[in-house]
């Protein structure tokens, strides 16, 4: 069993989770001034829904990719071994086009889930006087620019998990299988 269970990429993945909830929930804070909690848990669950359907995706997928490209993947995936990269950076943009679009597709989802909780509504005060912090953040699904606060954080992850790849391919030397 031991033989068969892919440990580096199940590590990897992890890595990459908890890596891409971080700095997202740090973009989606920033950009959308939202507190840390609610940034926290879309990314949370932006991320491990699109990676469940990631990985379904390649399981469906996979059996009718040409058999080059599908040896190609299943050695870059679970052996770390690349032979040619303009299919894997060509995969990799495919799949960041498609996380970002899951990630969009399961915040308005997970808005649709929590709808029962509305915020309550915030009587309109004087701009003039110091009202804290708590009276200048609207609600997530108010924010207009959510779509785009979505795409900078997915590129931010996407750059982080990038730079840990490149330090691992570079840094370390070629494992022969």
């Amino acid at each position: 069993m031991w033989d068969v269970l892919p440990l580096r990429a199940i590590l990897y993945q992890l890595l990459f989770i908890v890596l891409a909830i971080a700095v997202e929930a740090l973009v989606l804070q920033k950009y959308l001034g939202i507190g840390k909690k609610s940034s926290i848990q879309y990314a949370a669950t932006a991320n491990l829904l699109s990676t469940v359907a990631g990985w379904f995706l390649f399981f469906v997928v996979e059996p009718w990719l040409p058999p080059t490209w599908r040896q190609q993947l299943i050695n870059y995936i679970f052996f770390d071994l690349t032979s040619t990269p303009p299919v894997l950076i060509g995969l990799a943009f495919l799949t960041f086009l498609g996380t970002f679009v899951v990630k969009l597709q399961s915040l308005d989802w997970l808005d649709l889930i929590l709808e029962n909780k509305k915020p309550v509504e915030i009587e309109v005060r004087d701009r003039t006087k110091f009202q804290g912090r708590k009276a200048q953040r609207q609600a997530f699904s108010e924010i207009p620019n959510r779509a785009l606060a979505v795409l900078w954080a997915n590129a931010a992850s996407f750059s982080a998990i990038t730079l840990i790849i490149a330090i691992r391919t570079f840094s370390e030397p070629p494992s022969n299988f």
